[in-house]
């Protein structure tokens, strides 16, 4: 199991993420906010398979629900969920991630 702790920024929501591996390419994603906009995304992803989010371009469920239910594309949510999937299959060592912004 991977756990992803993401600060979306400006918004000020702080995402956790924890992915389980269900066995057979299979993986529970759950995720733990106070944003109104994940639950919904997470409502369609609640199961993935780590070879079609990681390996199949345009097949991405994660992708796909939060272009349908984020209203910002830059939400680091997304790449945070796919970064803890890869950890969770072995197919990445945890590493942390990180976007700094300077103006």
């Amino acid at each position: 199991m991977a756990e992803a702790c993401i600060s979306a920024g400006i918004c000020g929501f702080e995402t956790t993420v924890s992915v389980e591996d269900l066995g057979d390419y299979q993986f529970k994603l759950k995720f733990i906010t106070k944003c109104p906009n994940i639950p919904k995304m997470a409502a369609d992803i609640e199961t993935v398979n780590v070879m079609d989010e990681l390996f199949k371009k345009g097949e991405s469920k994660v992708l796909n629900a939060a272009v349908k239910h984020l209203p910002h594309v830059s939400c680091p949510v997304p790449s945070g969920t796919l970064k803890a999937l890869e950890v969770t299959a072995g197919m990445a060592l945890p590493k942390d991630a990180s976007i700094t912004i300077k103006k």
